[in-house]
């Protein structure tokens, strides 16, 4: 990070703190050249650069050397998309330095113990979702069954697909963010290599997970509201589902805690939930005319848990009020019907302060990628009139988003980072809760900056060849960044 502030290099530069992906390219120089054919994962070079060529001049003892091009040769004919003809790895001698790797020694020795090492991390990490009528796609209930996945388990985490939540750890600390430091990936990545052994222990950790006693992680609801029966057909396109809900509160009370609880997980792509007044009618449209009313929550991948609201913080329901929603649904070859529910938990005693959520966005009317674009960049902004206190973050785009970076630059000009996701996965989409909240005078500007792909490279991508455009579907796109606060007051 220091040599790339120094040089600015314009160039991508991978942090391999964990080395585990040195180990899988066979690194052993500090000064070792590598280049991958990424299509077929084929190593087409490995070595050091060529060697410049240099004339003898006998009267000062310096020697003639004759030149290489290897390398460039090959770099030429990648480049060309002539990689193909390469069959083998091509090598030469690479200068510099052996490396060490003293993770991967002391695991070659001494292989991860499956009960006091490896099972800890998956019970803090993964059991959450990969538990029995969790949202993952198996559990993680014994080792047996964890073996049978460990292939994958360690595609997903070289990948970073795995854990989901792939935001910066060097930009502040988030409290949900799932993050697995570099000795964690180490140990799980050396102990599948391995073979996955079972190890001596006579009780498998994995066995004594209990499934949740209830559907409600808070216990049951003081108010639960059930969203109208909705059936998915079997193919199509649908449009957002738009539906009110009076609520028959005879007084104002203050939200403190929600749960949204999907009726089937395989339709409902997310929801999103307002307090509005009774009856109200109005179509909600996502980042355009939904900053009027009170946000409460949202349902999305990655974003199903129950939430409580920051210590002091709460929703303000006026009474008179309905529950305004949202709901995105999409088929997958079999009819179906979803009965949602959200479950509201009371505040026992008014909180100080009312919790909000701006979505900044653009509302998709200025977003035109063109077909192919691999680092399509767009930005955007918004100043705070009054000082807040900045609870959470969250990045929205669809299939082509690439990236999105937060930061404030304060009334007096100086800068700070809120939180960089580089990696932007549409399946996965939580609000990023700050350990430490962010105070921002009045006057602060918090600034969004991102990029689509919207290449072949990008393998979510529905349609390399298509204009993109801002639109409510998937294979439209969005550009959003919601951030979660309370006014301070002063």
């Amino acid at each position: 990070r220091l040599m790339d502030q120094l040089h600015n290099f314009d160039i991508p530069i991978l942090l391999d703190d964990s080395q585990l992906v040195a180990e899988s390219l066979g690194l052993s120089k500090a000064g070792e050249i590598v280049v991958l054919e990424p299509t077929r994962s084929q190593i087409l070079y490995r070595g050091g650069l060529d060697i410049d060529p240099v004339r003898a001049r006998p009267g000062l003892s310096i020697e003639a050397v004759e030149g290489t091009t290897v390398f460039a040769d090959v770099l030429a004919k990648a480049v060309a998309g002539e990689a193909a003809a390469i069959e083998q790895t091509i090598t030469t001698e690479a200068a510099g330095c052996a490396l060490q790797f003293p993770a991967r020694d002391h695991h070659a020795s001494a292989a991860p113990d499956y009960a006091t090492e490896v099972a800890p991390i998956l019970q803090e990490k993964c059991v959450s979702c990969h538990i029995e009528g969790g949202i993952a796609p198996f559990a993680m209930d014994s080792h047996m069954m964890v073996q049978g996945w460990s292939p994958m388990m360690k595609e997903v985490m070289m990948t970073k697909r795995m854990p989901p939540a792939q935001v910066d750890p060097n930009v502040n600390y988030f409290t949900n963010a799932r993050y697995m430091n570099a000795n964690e990936l180490q140990t799980l990545v050396h102990w599948i290599d391995a073979g996955s052994p079972r190890g001596v222990s006579e009780v498998d950790p994995l066995t004594l997970i209990e499934p949740p006693e209830s559907v409600w992680e808070l216990g049951e609801p003081d108010y639960i509201v059930e969203v109208p029966a909705f059936t998915v057909p079997a193919t199509g396109v649908l449009d957002y589902e738009n539906v009110t809900i009076n609520l028959p509160f005879e007084d104002d009370v203050w939200v403190k805690s929600v749960q949204h609880l999907p009726g089937d997980r395989r339709v409902l792509h997310h929801l999103l939930s307002y307090i509005v007044p009774g009856d109200y009618a109005e179509e909600i449209v996502e980042g355009e005319n939904d900053n009027y009313r009170e946000f409460l929550e949202g349902y999305a991948p990655g974003k199903d848990e129950a939430v409580t609201y920051p210590k002091n913080t709460g929703i303000f329901v006026p009474r008179g009020s309905a529950v305004q929603m949202s709901l995105h649904y999409t088929t997958f070859g079999k009819e179906t019907t979803d009965s949602t529910k959200l479950g509201l938990y009371f505040a026992d005693e008014k909180p100080e302060f009312q919790y909000s959520t701006y979505s900044l966005s653009h509302g998709g009317r200025n977003i035109e990628i063109p077909p192919g674009a691999v680092d399509h960049q767009m930005s955007a902004s918004y100043a705070f009139e009054d000082e807040v206190m900045l609870h959470g973050l969250r990045p929205h785009m669809h299939y082509r988003g690439k990236r999105m970076r937060f930061s404030v630059v304060y009334p007096d000009g100086s800068k700070d980072q809120i939180i960089n996701v580089p990696d932007y996965n549409f399946a996965w989409q939580p609000t990023y809760r700050l350990s430490e909240p962010m105070l921002l005078p009045a006057g602060s500007r918090v600034m969004i900056e991102g990029a689509f792909d919207n290449s072949q490279y990008n393998l979510g991508n529905p349609d390399p060849a298509a204009v993109v455009r801002g639109g409510a579907q998937s294979w439209d796109e969005m550009f959003i960044g919601y951030l979660s606060y309370n006014k301070t007051g002063n």
